[in-house]
């Protein structure tokens, strides 16, 4: 029988598609979760026939795969932009916090899935990840020509704050219901962190944040 998907016979192009299909992607992983979406639940959601979506994309891990590359190459970019004007490592990092706890702000249920899919090793996700840390330590250490510092140190503290963003959506309903307040704690702890990591000690330095 043919399918009712695209019934207007209209030929969508392949931009097109991965549009679609990657909007009912982002709907579909925030509620359900990656793993429990198939290409069939794709399928109804983008409201596309199979042979459309297979035109765009070879499986269902394909379509995370783009939706993931999407999302971090914003979250580079906001960095890339950010990051332009002079300043040194700790000013850097600081604005580097601020924009992935706001990321978290609004996408943080798809941050929780994505992330968390692409944290193991075995996931066509970790490449991705792993490329996304090398382009943002280089955004990083760009500016700071009066020191050598270890990109391993960098790396480490890029690490930390990719900890810290995930913990903080595991205590807001897994991303769902993140709050203002605990996006300001996130930002209080990574201050401390980095600010003790580069500079030590001094007024740059704030308190520990209180329980």
């Amino acid at each position: 029988a043919p399918s009712r998907r695209n019934g207007s016979g209209v030929q969508l192009g392949e931009p097109v598609v991965r549009g679609m299909v990657m909007m009912a992607a982002s709907k579909l992983f925030a509620r359900l979760g990656s793993r429990a979406v198939s290409v069939d639940n794709l399928l109804e959601a983008a409201n596309i026939s199979r042979r459309t979506f297979y035109k765009a994309f070879d499986s269902k891990d394909a379509v995370a795969a783009a939706l993931y590359r999407f999302g971090t190459d914003a979250l580079v970019d906001n960095c890339r932009r950010t990051l332009a004007t002079e300043g040194d490592l700790l000013t850097r990092v600081l604005r580097c916090i601020d924009i992935h706890l706001e990321n978290a702000a609004t996408v943080g249920r798809l941050v929780f899935v994505l992330g968390g899919e692409a944290s193991s090793q075995d996931s066509p996700l970790f490449p991705v990840r792993m490329a996304v840390h090398d382009r943002i330590v280089e955004l990083l250490i760009a500016a700071d020509r009066e020191r050598d510092v270890d990109p391993l140190f960098v790396r480490t503290l890029v690490l930390a704050l990719e900890a810290m963003v995930r913990g903080i959506l595991l205590e807001c309903d897994e991303g769902r219901k993140v709050t203002r307040a605990q996006i300001d704690r996130g930002r209080r702890v990574m201050t401390r962190i980095v600010a003790g990591a580069i500079v030590g000690t001094g007024p740059q330095v704030p308190p520990l944040p209180p329980a």
